[in-house]
């Protein structure tokens, strides 16, 4: 059930897209990599398959983490800091597509709702004037730590700027750590996404590129037929 609301968030993302700029999706550059960092900051709160009782955690269990919010469990989280090519969203809203879901905990943990080439959980925030948005999203875990009063989840993943007419796109690896204080699993969060220089990983860019050109194709598809439609 799980996979099946993944599948639909990334169906969900790839309208956004279209909505944002129907008519420049036939003209996406990919050219060059993003760089800077983001910060978001909101509330979220844990909660895990077998129930947490008290500051009794199982490892045994799926743990997730919910982002609250008007659109619970997805946030929003406002982005209230920026740097290098993300400047132009400070003051917007950030939005994830999924809950975040792990097991295991510390170093040893396992991140689901994954999808080859494609990845996981992913923020989306729209870029105001510019018929863009930038993302980031997560394609592993490196570590989780948490108690009733404190949360730190560190990730790797992808991110990436789409903005412009034409529209250009810039992508990188991308470290994702999410920190969190606050009493009974819940937390004020802080999620910092942070553009990994070249060299870090090959293999996240390369994810990228995939999903890329699948969202390309799907959208025009996408236009393709409405465009028939109105013909």
């Amino acid at each position: 059930m799980k996979i099946s609301k993944f599948l639909l968030s990334v169906l969900v993302a790839f309208a956004t897209v279209a909505l944002i700029a129907p008519q420049q999706v036939e003209a996406i550059i990919v050219d060059g990599r993003v760089s800077g960092q983001t910060v978001f900051t909101g509330s979220g709160t844990i909660t895990e398959s077998n129930g947490i009782s008290g500051r009794e955690i199982s490892s045994s269990g799926i743990n997730e983490l919910d982002f609250n919010g008007q659109l619970f469990p997805h946030g929003p989280l406002s982005v209230t800091s920026a740097t290098g090519d993300f400047i132009p969203i400070v003051g917007s809203q950030a939005n994830f597509n999924l809950a975040i879901r792990w097991t295991g905990s510390g170093s040893s943990v396992t991140l689901l709702d994954v999808l080859p080439g494609v990845g996981g959980p992913a923020w989306l925030v729209p870029i105001a004037g510019a018929n863009g948005f930038a993302t980031g999203t997560f394609f592993s875990l490196k570590s989780v730590t948490f108690d009733e009063d404190s949360l730190t989840l560190i990730g790797m993943g992808t991110t990436q700027t789409t903005s412009g007419d034409p529209l250009v796109q810039k992508d990188s690896a991308a470290r994702i750590v999410i920190q969190g204080t606050g009493q009974d699993f819940t937390y004020d969060l802080t999620v910092v996404t942070t553009a990994v220089p070249e060299g870090g990983s090959g293999l996240g860019l390369l994810a990228i590129g995939l999903v890329g050109l699948v969202a390309v194709k799907g959208l025009r598809r996408k236009i393709a037929t409405r465009q028939n439609r109105y013909a």
